[in-house]
């Protein structure tokens, strides 16, 4: 089972509504926790949870990684996320269960390969409400269909100078998710490169608090 910290509703009451976020590529659970503090002022009942993923970390072993990129190809990291991809199922319905929530009071955050996770999540949580995928990817499965009705809001945030997670990721994503039924928002981050800026995180910030009900 997936463990991480967590940031309590600032209301102090329970949660009505949760975001689980998905760190990067040798990262932890806490790196992207230090957001949850910003969105908080504004999502007083929201309670953030953010899972270190499952595997050490190949590159840096002091961290963890939702699926080896040694082979940074769309084959691989297909193959990586049919395998990442119960495992935060699995985790995220039991803590929705938990707190006697539901996927329709869900939002997930996903950073690089967690931005790329956070996309496959759709499909895994067919009602789940929004997913923030910041300097990631979407790599459709060829088994995927173009779903009607999906009520799942999208965003995609992109710094144009990103070189680890390269730009066109963005458009590249944006076009294989309308192909599927989806119209996701996008940002570009002008001169940004593999990072979330004061704009992405504004943005983020007013597109949880729209798709959460606040």
């Amino acid at each position: 089972m997936l463990e991480g910290p967590s940031l309590l509703p600032l209301s102090g009451k329970k949660a009505k509504k949760l975001v689980v976020f998905c760190h990067g590529y040798g990262s932890n659970g806490q790196d992207l926790l230090s957001l949850a503090p910003y969105w908080s002022r504004i999502l007083p009942e929201v309670e953030f949870i953010s899972p270190n993923a499952p595997e050490i970390g190949e590159a840096y072993p002091a961290g963890y990684q939702w699926f080896s990129l040694k082979e940074f190809t769309p084959q691989a990291i297909r193959i990586g996320l049919n395998k990442a991809v119960p495992v935060l199922q699995e985790f995220i319905l039991q803590a929705l269960e938990k707190r006697n929530l539901t996927p329709a009071d869900l939002a997930i955050v996903g950073f690089s390969q967690g931005g790329m996770i956070a996309l496959e999540m759709i499909f895994a949580l067919p009602d789940l409400k929004g997913v923030i995928s910041y300097s990631g990817g979407f790599y459709p499965s060829v088994l995927l269909t173009p779903i009607t009705g999906q009520r799942t809001e999208i965003l995609l945030v992109h710094g144009n100078e990103d070189t680890v997670v390269p730009y066109e990721f963005l458009s590249e994503s944006q076009e294989h998710l309308r192909k599927l039924g989806f119209d996701p928002h996008t940002l570009t981050c002008s001169g940004l490169g593999h990072s979330i800026d004061e704009e992405g995180l504004k943005a983020g910030g007013k597109f949880l608090a729209d798709v959460l009900g606040h």
